[in-house]
């Protein structure tokens, strides 16, 4: 999947560039709602000081982990641990932590790790980097899509932001379970930053192709709020985390989301006035209230959304 290629940001600072990385990040956009990036100005050093908290923090013994044991609900913070191998659906194999990061009044400190010391200082540095990074990216986005830069940005209103932190352990039986089983966010876009391979994409004839792990790169996917704004031109991406026997993944996701009273809709640019609007108009909180009662029978739940529109699969 050529898309799944690293795309070099660096070239939105050259004139000669920015029109093909626009286009690059356009194409990615549409195929799939998946792509990966490179030279994206946040430190390496960062990068690094991240995970080096996260290991440190998974390695911490099981009691010192359940010390920050959140609720096991939609919208909950702190650790949580879940290994299923028997006939249980969903299947589950991993260890977490997620912790909200904006608005600042939504920090819950009693959820964060007091071990690594570093921990919360670490957190905080590379959140900040990484709405940085959001926002650019949704600038791009909407100029790809011939909107103004601030388009996505305003449409989506203040910025809340969480972070999970992700261990898959090795599986004595990774045939019979997932990390994470196939879904796509209920956000506005997602960027991850992976140890190891284990992340898939949905491709072509229902098959799942593998997200290649290229050193200091990030993944982006498009998340179910942006495929409304964009009124199904750009596809919020279905994903997997598979598992396997003999080594342990990690990966660190950073979520960027509306506020839950911020009204989402198609941007009206977007919408062809023979076919009209693929999507409702909604309140975010409708959103993440359909996503805990499970109300979209199988599909993508943002398809329950969706206006009766044969442009809708």
């Amino acid at each position: 999947m050529a898309t799944l290629n690293p795309i070099d940001l660096s070239g939105l600072n050259d004139e000669r560039l920015a029109s093909s990385v626009r286009a690059q990040i356009a194409e990615a956009c549409e195929k799939n709602g998946f792509f990966q990036v490179i030279n994206h100005g946040v430190p390496v050093e960062l990068m690094d000081r991240l995970k080096q908290v996260g290991r440190k923090f998974f390695d911490l013994t099981k009691d010192e982990k359940l010390a920050y044991a959140g609720k096991p609900v939609i919208g909950s913070e702190g650790y949580g641990s879940r290994m299923v191998l028997d006939d249980t659906e969903p299947k589950f194999w991993r260890e977490f932590v997620e912790l909200h990061t904006l608005p600042v009044s939504e920090r819950h400190y009693n959820y964060w790790p007091q071990q690594p010391a570093e921990f919360r200082e670490t957190v905080e540095k590379y959140t900040a980097a990484l709405l940085d990074l959001a926002q650019r990216l949704l600038a791009v986005i909407s100029e790809s899509l011939g909107l103004k830069p601030s388009y996505l940005k305003e449409a989506l209103g203040e910025p809340h932001q969480n972070i999970v932190f992700q261990c898959y352990p090795p599986c004595p039986e990774p045939g019979k379970t997932l990390g994470l089983p196939a879904h796509s966010d209920v956000v506005a876009i997602t960027i991850l930053m992976q140890e190891g391979d284990g992340l898939e994409v949905a491709a072509e004839n229902d098959t799942w192709e593998l997200v290649p792990n290229h050193p200091n790169a990030f993944v982006v996917n498009l998340a179910d709020q942006i495929e409304i704004i964009t009124n199904g031109r750009y596809k919020s991406a279905n994903h997997r985390a598979i598992v396997n026997s003999d080594r342990t993944r990690r990966s660190y996701v950073t979520f960027y989301h509306p506020a839950k009273d911020q009204k989402i809709f198609p941007a009206p640019e977007l919408v062809d006035e023979k076919v009209g609007p693929v999507y409702r108009e909604l309140f975010y909180i409708e959103y993440l209230q359909a996503l805990a009662a499970e109300r979209f029978g199988g599909k993508r739940l943002v398809q329950s959304f969706a206006i009766d529109n044969p442009l809708v699969s």
